[in-house]
């Protein structure tokens, strides 16, 4: 077993979201994955929005999710259903519910995400 303890700064396969996309860009720094730890089963990261950005709509199609917001405020909105989350707060998303997480704070949004089996981030 080889244990892996990860600075997702340093560590991590770092992208940009959502560039072509006015209000919906992001940073994300993948963590899990089979190219960064040779994961079989889980892929996490996170994911640092600035104030006023937002994911696109997507999902997981195949996928549970858990979210865990590490620093900042906002909201995740599927559908017509908006639920306000803040620092420290859990999300858990079924498998295939689309989604979209927007920072409505003043802050940056830092967000922990995992799912599995694992899964395509957005692809914007």
């Amino acid at each position: 077993m080889e244990i892996k303890v990860l600075d997702p700064f340093k560590d991590g396969k770092t992208l940009w979201l959502g560039l072509d996309n006015p209000g919906m860009v992001r940073k994300v720094f993948q963590m899990v994955t089979p190219e960064t730890v040779g994961s079989k089963h889980l892929m996490a990261g996170l994911t640092i929005f600035e104030p006023g950005e937002a994911s696109s709509v997507h999902n997981h199609p195949e996928s549970e999710e858990l979210n865990i917001v590490i620093r900042g405020s906002g909201e995740v909105i599927s559908g017509d259903e908006k639920r306000a989350f803040k620092q420290n707060d859990y999300m858990f998303i079924p498998e295939g519910v689309y989604h979209q997480h927007v920072n409505t704070g003043t802050e940056p949004l830092w967000l922990l995400w995992a799912y599995t089996p694992q899964g395509s981030l957005p692809k914007n």
